[in-house]
């Protein structure tokens, strides 16, 4: 399974109790759409991090950069992943 591919299924799988059955796409705003609120973030984080073996930071936890199933793809990219 690619990084990508990895990505898709994180979310979908911490978003399943906010937001059942959301049709999840590369650009839906996560936050803005109440798709992803903070625990479900935190799931997230934790998921990347031991599925996919990258360190995120406390400070890295930003809108920015979970705003969008894209955005977190670019992120990660920026950690070589």
């Amino acid at each position: 399974m690619t990084t990508q591919d990895s990505v898709l299924d994180i979310v979908r799988s911490a978003v399943q109790d906010v937001a059942p059955g959301a049709e999840l796409t590369d650009d839906l705003p996560l936050i803005v759409e109440r798709i992803i609120d903070s625990l479900s973030l935190l799931k997230v984080v934790t998921r990347l991090e031991q599925d996919l073996g990258v360190r995120i930071r406390d400070v890295e936890v930003l809108p920015r950069n979970f705003e969008t199933i894209t955005a977190i793809r670019a992120f990660l990219a920026t950690k070589g992943h």
